[in-house]
């Protein structure tokens, strides 16, 4: 492997690590809130919102694009 494939390779591996940070920090977000509604409801009106959450969790969603963004760059 040449070092131009090698650097191609480390670039996509960082790419992919980051996608599935976000994907994770939106999935815990999403697990938390159906938490609280199915901790603070007592009735089965809120199954189509869990489920509706549930779903919109497991869409993929891009991560912003962080030279788009309006607040500075953490680090």
């Amino acid at each position: 492997m040449n070092l131009k494939q090698r650097e191609m390779r480390v670039i996509r591996s960082d790419q992919i690590r980051a996608r599935a940070l976000h994907d994770a920090d939106r999935l815990r977000e999403a697990l938390a809130l159906i938490a609280d509604i199915a901790e603070g409801s007592t009735t089965a009106n809120s199954l189509p919102n869990i489920a509706r959450i549930a779903r919109a969790a497991l869409v993929g969603a891009e991560p912003a694009d962080p030279r788009l963004s309006a607040e500075p760059a953490k680090h």
